[in-house]
């Protein structure tokens, strides 16, 4: 057994490499998305080569992995691309390695490579570090707003008589409260429904409670479309969208918080 062979040879059957009007297509041995083969191109001029993908690559990744405009995946991408020798041409929307010389043709095509796979790693496995980022610039943006006037608790319990009951951040006054949930997941959009049935119909108790529901961008959302409509038709639970305006969102959560 010749492991190195083995590897060279699997790696080599899936290679094809044809000849393109800027230089050659190469259909790489990885999956892209949802399960197309990764196609990179080499440019050719002169005796100098770089690498370069269709400029349909950030479509592609929205397509399915969202919105990635947020400031925490630009960075990451942005980290990646770095560390493969990448940059990122807005123009043409392209990404583009150096021109290398052509002796440098399968060095320069298999970091290329490597960079697209790591690419779209970070984009579909960020997700739930930016649903955490958006959670945390939610939560940033209501202590900024009331932390002077009210009491803000984070994740914290909304009745100490039913402590399974928790909001990702809570704005508490005397006679008052505001049970805000950020809308990342189908669970979470359900635990803002099932504390609008518990809580705001609740007798003979002395604080209001105000359950909250705000979504990144409720259009892009991954939350089911039944559920959001449920949210949105729901008679006592507020709702608001991120998308439309950080500011916007606080000014409806103080106007609730005033009524």
């Amino acid at each position: 057994m010749n492991a190195h062979s083995d590897i060279c040879n699997a790696f080599c059957d899936q290679l094809s490499i044809r000849k393109v009007p800027i230089g050659y297509a190469i259909k790489t041995p990885f999956s892209w998305l949802q399960g197309d083969p990764l196609v990179v191109f080499g440019e050719v001029d002169g005796n100098l080569v770089r690498m370069r993908d269709g400029g349909d690559t950030l479509i592609s990744l929205e397509d399915d992995a969202g919105d990635l405009s947020s400031e925490s995946r630009v960075k990451a991408m942005r980290d990646v691309a770095l560390a493969h020798g990448v940059t990122f041409d807005e123009d043409n929307s392209l990404f583009t390695s150096t021109w290398v010389d052509r002796s440098q043709f399968g060095d320069s095509a298999i970091r290329f490579m490597s960079f697209l796979n790591r690419l779209q790693d970070v984009a579909l496995l960020d997700r739930d570090r930016v649903a955490n980022t958006f959670r945390e610039d939610l939560i940033d943006a209501i202590t900024d707003r009331f932390e002077s006037r009210f009491q803000i608790d984070v994740r914290g319990a909304i009745s100490s008589d039913h402590p399974e009951y928790t909001a990702d951040v809570i704005i508490r006054s005397s006679n008052m409260q505001a049970a805000i949930y950020a809308a990342t997941t189908e669970v979470n959009v359900l635990e803002a429904l099932l504390a609008e049935q518990v809580f705001s119909g609740l007798s003979g108790h002395s604080t209001k409670t105000i359950p909250f529901l705000v979504f990144e961008d409720y259009i892009q959302s991954k939350v089911t479309t039944k559920t959001r409509r449920r949210a949105m038709n729901s008679a006592r639970l507020q709702t608001a969208d991120w998308a439309g305006g950080a500011e916007n969102v606080i000014d409806k959560i103080e106007r609730q918080i005033a009524a």
